[in-house]
């Protein structure tokens, strides 16, 4: 339900900033817990979902997989994959089944920490005064572009990932796109079946097919325990993504080396750019070796769980399509950027944290918020929904509400508790 702004100060237990699946996953637990709190949100439920998707994006997890805390999406075909306008109507219809008390179009422009040990909460036409403030803006903020593009001819067209939409956006002529995420792999194929000539350049490649034996590979990171995995016990999970796959056509693969097979231009990792050129570290064929090893040590894990568990599962063997002989001998060190026609940049560089709303010490050297679990050094400011905040599962639609639930225990254990005077003094200033 949705509540009308106020000018007058309000106090009230908690708020939450953020009306996306974290924040909506919190206000479940709080409810659950009797805990008065408030959903503020600069504009509707779901924005990220809306504005900073590309048009044809469908969810790279099965159907299934779409549940948050109480309530899952309902389909004919769990094992099919819907279009993102679907998981936004998924969070709408969340949101009115939990009655999230959500202020929708309120823009929180300061949080800080009274003498007191309140927090106050600056909205543009709002103040609230409260005991707990939980940060459940998402991970994905300001676009992060590499500084050397500054150096590209004017002339050239420049989108991030984020702004992309479709390819009749983009002026005539070929398309680099940089960043062998899930985001880049993704849009680099979608332009090149429009029949653009596309240049794909990766630093970070893990081979991660749809499905293995019979089953998607969201459930076999699931039976292996891998979405479970912390980032203290596994440090390596912190570089790159690790589920490189597509919704598209009721699911499939990205394998760049098919995509090199369909005409793409594989590139190594992006290097100098100068006005009229730009670098690429011969790189290529050893980032996508170590993909695939990567892959084959997975696939002895999942052959030994599926022996272990006595699971009927048919055998599969995954075949390698080579590169174009003209990719494997002469890797594209240097693209002259005019010889190759290219008229637009995307940058599939990722984004980086904006929390200049908040005026606490509980963000690192480089904004990166500091955190054990959402708990911020702050008592009573907590962090959620973040992409590497726990573990894998963190940032999953049926991971968050684990963190949210943790966060709401942690909360309601210390509510009586009294802010000692050295902590409010740390984070009032």
């Amino acid at each position: 339900m949705w509540i009308g702004a106020s000018q007058m100060t309000e106090k009230i237990d908690t708020v939450i900033v953020g009306g996306g699946q974290a924040g909506l996953s919190m206000s479940y637990h709080l409810s659950r817990l009797g805990r008065p709190h408030v959903i503020l949100e600069r504009a509707r439920i779901g924005e990220s979902w809306r504005s900073q998707r590309w048009d044809s994006l469908m969810f790279q997890f099965p159907n299934w997989a779409i549940r948050l805390a109480g309530h899952g999406y309902q389909s004919d075909d769990p094992n099919g994959f819907v279009h993102k306008d679907e998981v936004v109507k998924f969070l709408e219809n969340y949101a009115r089944l939990i009655q999230a008390p959500i202020r929708g179009g309120t823009r929180v422009e300061a949080v800080r920490q009274a003498r007191s040990g309140r927090f106050i909460v600056e909205a543009a036409d709002a103040v609230f005064e409260t005991d707990n403030v939980v940060a459940a803006t998402g991970s994905y903020h300001d676009p992060l572009i590499p500084s050397g593009s500054a150096e590209l001819p004017k002339s050239i067209v420049q989108v991030h990932s984020g702004a992309y939409r479709n390819p009749k956006q983009l002026p005539p002529g070929a398309v680099l796109v940089v960043g062998g995420g899930a985001s880049g792999v993704q849009i680099a194929e979608e332009l090149n079946a429009s029949g653009r000539t596309v240049y794909l350049s990766i630093g970070r490649y893990r081979r991660t097919p749809r499905t293995y034996r019979g089953r998607d590979l969201y459930w076999w990171y699931g039976a292996l325990n891998i979405w479970d995995r912390t980032f203290e016990q596994y440090p390596d999970l912190k570089r790159g993504s690790l589920f490189i796959v597509s919704g598209l056509g009721g699911g499939r693969d990205i394998d760049l080396r098919r995509f090199a097979h369909d005409g793409i231009t594989l590139l190594g990792r992006m290097g100098g750019i100068s006005a009229d050129k730009i670098t690429f570290a011969d790189d290529l064929e050893q980032t996508l070796r170590q993909g695939e090893n990567w892959f084959a040590d997975l696939r002895v894990e999942m052959d030994a769980y599926a022996r272990a568990h006595g699971l009927d599962l048919p055998e599969q063997p995954f075949p390698k399509p080579p590169l174009d002989k003209s990719e494997a001998s002469r890797p594209v060190l240097e693209l002259d950027i005019a010889d190759a026609g290219v008229t637009t940049v995307v940058w599939a560089t990722g984004f980086r944290y904006n929390f200049d709303w908040v005026k606490l010490p509980v963000l690192g050297p480089s904004g990166e918020p500091l955190q054990r679990r959402g708990v911020s050094p702050c008592p009573g400011f907590y962090f959620l929904g973040l992409r590497r905040m726990f573990n894998l599962r963190s940032n999953l639609f049926e991971g968050v509400g684990g963190d949210a639930a943790y966060i709401a225990n942690h909360l309601t254990a210390n509510a009586r508790a009294e802010k000692s005077a050295e902590a409010v003094e740390r984070c009032a200033g």
